[in-house]
């Protein structure tokens, strides 16, 4: 069951400036934290050196400008960087001309296992050695009584396993035609309004306004 939402409605639930769950999302590892700053530290350098050498040569020329602009960037890369990758996930969805809320139903629920990264390594011996990475994936083939499906794929958690089969789920479905006979495969987090709880990985979603407006619908609607 599909309703329409107008774009006044999308930039609110999907706003072009990251929210902060968004920016926290984005933040990342420690280990990212430090290679971000290491990338603030070396441009904040660069660009203070070019500034100083263009400075003496031109205190007023519009490189020297451009120069300091940088070297300021530059050493916020390691803060700003979390909201620039924020906003691209956002502009994905944001992109599209048409948006409309599906209620849907899940249909089937099952797990799986998928290697995520491969390292080799030569021990001692000069034998070489593999090792993967795996993580455990939830899956959920999903639809409704027109008889359309999809699959949503997010990492496992331990709260996700109070999903069954027949519970109603709420998202956002994207298309470039204004009827929706085609919909894009492209989708936000899910939100299950009778027990108010959330599925995804990225909340792409100000989940205060979406939850509101799902539950409405979903108690119209007599689900």
């Amino acid at each position: 069951m599909l309703f329409p939402v107008k774009r006044q409605k999308l930039d609110e639930l999907i706003p072009a400036v990251p929210t902060s769950e968004q920016y926290q999302y984005c933040w990342g590892s420690g280990r990212e934290v430090v290679t971000r700053s290491f990338i603030s530290l070396a441009a904040l350098i660069i660009f203070t050196l070019l500034y100083n050498r263009v400075h003496d040569i031109s205190p007023s020329s519009p490189a020297a400008a451009a120069m300091l602009v940088c070297g300021i960037l530059g050493g916020l890369y390691w803060m700003l960087q979390p909201v620039l990758a924020a906003a691209q996930r956002n502009l994905r969805l944001r992109r599209f001309p048409f948006c409309a809320l599906w209620l849907g139903e899940v249909l089937e629920v099952y797990l799986s296992e998928e290697v995520l990264s491969r390292q080799e390594v030569v021990d001692g011996r000069g034998r070489l050695d593999v090792s993967y990475d795996t993580g455990t994936f939830l899956n959920l083939e999903v639809g409704d009584d027109t008889g359309f499906e999809t699959t949503l794929r997010v990492p496992m958690r331990r709260e996700f396993k109070r999903i069954r089969p027949g519970m109603t789920l709420c998202l956002l479905l994207f298309s470039k035609d204004k009827a929706f006979q085609r919909i894009s495969r492209q989708m936000s987090d899910a939100y299950f309004p009778e027990f108010n709880f959330w599925l995804g990985d990225y909340p792409y979603l100000r989940r205060d306004a979406f939850a509101d407006l799902a539950r409405f619908l979903w108690k119209r609607h007599g689900r």
